[in-house]
């Protein structure tokens, strides 16, 4: 009798030993197997060709938009901007050669040259004559609008280069295109955009350029919609209207800007529903302003159509950010 107790607390003893180790290796099975990082295109995240092609766009609409304020000043405003943007320009490159220049021309020598150089100024100012130096202003204003106009082809010669950039970027982006299936009218719609401001810019009319630049912001949004994007890429689409709307108030066109406002108005109407239930209040002032914008193009106020077209501008950024998933994440 005892050795059959035995037995059986043995045997219990023994399949307990054994459904430990069955439980421990079954739960070693469950945990989870480590998944491999997912590939852009797994993710649906848009192709870094595509973010090149946004920033380089980005970078040649700052650069014509600066010549294009520029070229509004007074002639002397603009000598003084052309200079500021050189010089940072030279220090964004180090400024090293410029500083060694200063420091070996500084010393040996200066004062006696001095000297000499206000002497020769003097004979040369008994000398000048009346009428001379009323020609003096004209001379200088002559010389200011060489150095400008010098200032000008130079930066328009930097954005041939880009341009010419930006055609390579869009092909190495057109063939990812192609391939996820992108709206063929868009590709299409963005080529001869590009084609239109690689025209422009050869011609050096700056504000055409500005006009064509600004209408490659209306095709890209597209390309967006085919990937999963951060915020509703309509909104890009506001933001190109919006600044269509402003530079043609600025030329006074009002017809070309009425049409513009028909667009952004419709393109308007399919970007609400996409906003989160928290844009409210920037939905408000976006409709707001689109009614006094209507009101400014037909009493063809242009004042009044740039303050309604930088809110409609400002709202934009600020509705970016609220529709932005990296944010709602935080």
């Amino acid at each position: 009798m005892k050795k059959h107790v035995f037995f059986h607390r043995l045997l219990i003893f023994v399949l307990s030993v054994a459904m430990v180790f069955t439980l421990a290796s079954c739960a070693q099975q469950k945990k989870p197997v480590p998944t491999p990082k997912k590939s852009e295109e797994e993710q649906n995240k848009p192709p870094k060709e595509l973010d090149e092609l946004s920033k380089a766009v980005e970078e040649i609409e700052k650069s014509i938009l600066e010549m294009y304020e520029r070229s509004k000043m007074p002639l002397f405003l603009q000598q003084e901007e052309i200079k500021k943007q050189e010089e940072k320009k030279k220090k964004e490159e180090g400024g090293k050669e410029q500083q060694d220049d200063q420091k070996s021309g500084g010393s040996g020598g200066g004062s006696g040259e001095q000297q000499g150089g206000q002497g020769q100024q003097a004979s040369q100012v008994e000398l000048v004559t009346p009428e001379a130096k009323e020609d003096e202003p004209k001379l200088e204003m002559q010389q200011m609008a060489k150095e400008v106009e010098r200032a000008n082809l130079a930066q328009i010669e930097e954005l041939k280069k880009d341009v010419m950039e930006l055609h390579g970027l869009w092909n190495a982006f057109e063939a990812k295109a192609v391939s996820q299936y992108v709206m063929h009218t868009s590709i299409v719609d963005f080529e001869d955009a590009l084609n239109n401001l690689t025209k422009s810019i050869d011609s050096k009319i700056v504000f055409q350029s500005l006009l064509d630049v600004t209408q490659l912001y209306k095709y890209l949004p597209d390309f967006y919609m085919t990937y999963e994007s951060d915020y509703p890429p309509e909104i890009d689409k506001v933001r190109f209207a919006a600044k269509k709307i402003q530079l043609l108030g600025e030329k006074k066109n009002y017809p070309t800007a009425k049409e513009a406002l028909e667009y952004l108005s419709g393109i308007w109407m399919l970007t609400r529903p996409k906003l989160n239930k928290d844009s409210k209040d920037m939905i408000n002032q976006i409709e707001f302003a689109l009614s006094d914008l209507n009101k400014a193009i037909e009493s063809e106020d242009d004042t009044i159509i740039k303050a309604k077209t930088e809110v409609i501008l400002k709202v934009a950024d600020e509705l970016e950010k609220a529709n932005s998933k990296k944010e709602q994440k935080k």
